[in-house]
């Protein structure tokens, strides 16, 4: 699993694929992002929901496997749907918007509140310049919401480098 950034133990990928497998059927996993952007805000969050009990959190119940690593599972399966949501964006998510309740037990909220953030009108207007200009670039493999994972981890990298003194530079607005 070293191609995914994610760090599982042999012993485990049988239980993970059980998990994925068996929920490959999941609605949540026929969009992509601009249809699934689309949807209704209920119809979205029931599908988010259904995502967290049924896979995300079957796959938490395994020894050693934490959000970050299912997200990453679940980002390589359905990359044009499910973002990474790494331990630095689930830190920043508990310091900002849940003032330190937030747990991994909660991590439909995390993606109700990712969908919000990309629904917004600027930053999916943004997103998809962005996506457009890399296509012209002809950089294929790059979906929508790996940008944007790319974009949020890039932002808060540099705060924390800027932080730490290590780099003098403006952070990404």
């Amino acid at each position: 699993m070293n191609k995914i950034g994610a760090r599982i133990k042999k012993e485990l990928l049988p239980e993970c694929e059980a998990v994925t497998e068996r929920t490959k059927d999941l609605s949540i996993f026929t969009y992509n992002l601009d249809q699934f952007l689309n949807l209704d805000d209920k119809n979205r969050d029931d599908q988010i929901n259904e995502l967290n009990e049924m896979v995300i959190q079957e796959l938490l119940k395994i020894y050693g496997i934490g959000l970050s690593t299912t997200t990453k599972i679940l980002h390589t399966l359905y990359p044009n749907i499910i973002p990474i949501i790494d331990s630095a964006l689930q830190k920043k998510y508990r310091e900002v918007i849940n003032n330190k309740r937030w747990t991994e037990k909660q991590s439909d909220q995390i993606f109700i509140d990712f969908y919000k953030n990309l629904k917004e009108e600027c930053n999916r207007q943004n997103l998809t310049q962005i996506f457009e200009d890399i296509s012209k670039n002809n950089l294929r493999g790059l979906t929508k919401v790996r940008i944007f994972d790319i974009l949020w981890w890039s932002y808060l990298k540099s705060k924390k480098l800027k932080r730490e003194g290590n780099i003098n530079w403006s952070t990404i607005k």
